[in-house]
């Protein structure tokens, strides 16, 4: 009795913790590192060379990373390594979708976290020219219905305009 109530209780903590370890996340970006680790009630992402010396970035609801321009390629074109990352944003939306709030972590030359960006629909991220852009449906035919659109330029910030 006591064996199979002790092998209940294994499989159970075995089963929380891996439910758990599901909401968190940890990525390797050459030499960075990237968690985002989910403390009820929020999510919480760290940068850093390794789990002891690591910078908090970002805290809140549903944070999650976007895309990265942390290759070669996507670094010299852009002169720097980053990504971006979402999380719930704070603003309301009239057409009840959720609100969004992106930010972009650049990785050289320096630790930095810049933004939000607000917009009450999900964008796509791409490098092009020397920024970072966020679009919402870079498909679109015509900018006549005024999708939303953003540059983040290293050094710069973000921008409505590339320059």
């Amino acid at each position: 009795m006591k064996t199979a109530a002790a092998l209940g209780l294994a499989v159970g903590l075995s089963a929380g913790i891996a439910a758990a370890e599901l909401t968190d996340e940890h990525i390797v970006i050459g030499p960075e590192q990237v968690w985002i680790e989910h403390i009820d009630p929020i999510d919480i992402m760290w940068v850093g060379p390794n789990a002891y010396d690591r910078t908090q970035v970002l805290s809140g609801d549903n944070v999650e990373i976007v895309g990265f321009a942390t290759d070669p390629d996507d670094a010299a074109i852009l002169g720097a390594r980053a990504f971006v990352a979402v999380k719930t944003g704070t603003h309301s939306c009239e057409n009840l979708a959720d609100p969004l709030a992106y930010y972009v972590i650049s990785l050289t030359p320096a630790l930095a976290t810049e933004g939000p960006f607000t917009t009450c629909g999900q964008v796509a991220m791409s490098v092009t020219n020397g920024a970072i852009l966020l679009e919402e449906d870079p498909m679109r035919m015509s900018s006549e219905d005024g999708g939303q659109f953003i540059f983040w330029v290293p050094g710069r910030g973000f921008s409505d305009r590339l320059e």
